[in-house]
């Protein structure tokens, strides 16, 4: 099994410095500092992950295949993303710092054009991260939206994350 795991390593050495460098890049992030202690810890972690991430891709016959193309849309994706979480945070507060309290919930269902699980995965995931709405279903096409607000629920279906999720897909297949 270890050589099987090594030369799966060695066959897709690009997807596995690519997930190397991507979680390395997430510890980073989450420890909050760069001492020697976090270094090594976050290096043994990742080192950990990225086997495991090899031992279940090992039946795969391919490679992964990662384009500048992806890369610049995915980091794209993540930027807008934090853009509007950011954003949704803020328009959250004024409505429940508002003494009204203008709140309006409603659901809503939507069809997914995404062909791929994880585009889909990441949409959904995106709805439930952006403050004001949650991704209550996937199911098939079908993604079941809960909203703080009648505006919140609906703008779902014209989000412009979801065309930015369109084009990863296709950048991966034409990959």
């Amino acid at each position: 099994m270890l050589a099987q795991l090594m030369a799966r390593f060695k066959r897709d050495m690009k997807g596995s410095a690519f997930m190397f460098v991507l979680l390395m890049g997430f510890w980073l992030l989450l420890s909050g500092s760069v001492d020697w202690q976090h270094l090594l810890m976050g290096f043994f972690l990742v080192s950990l992950l990225t086997l495991f991430w090899n031992q279940l891709t090992i039946d795969e016959v391919g490679k992964t295949k990662i384009t500048w193309r992806q890369f610049r849309i995915f980091l794209r994706y993540s930027l807008f993303l934090a853009f509007e979480v950011l954003r949704a945070n803020f328009i959250v507060a004024r409505i429940v710092l508002d003494p009204k309290l203008p709140i309006s919930p409603g659901l809503i269902v939507t069809r997914l054009a995404l062909k791929k699980d994880l585009p889909r995965v990441f949409y959904s995931n995106s709805i439930t991260l952006t403050p004001g709405t949650i991704s209550v279903d996937l199911e098939g096409d079908r993604l079941l939206v809960h909203g703080m607000t009648r505006h919140h629920a609906f703008g779902v279906r014209s989000w412009y994350m979801y065309d930015i999720l369109k084009d990863l897909e296709e950048a991966e297949e034409s990959a």
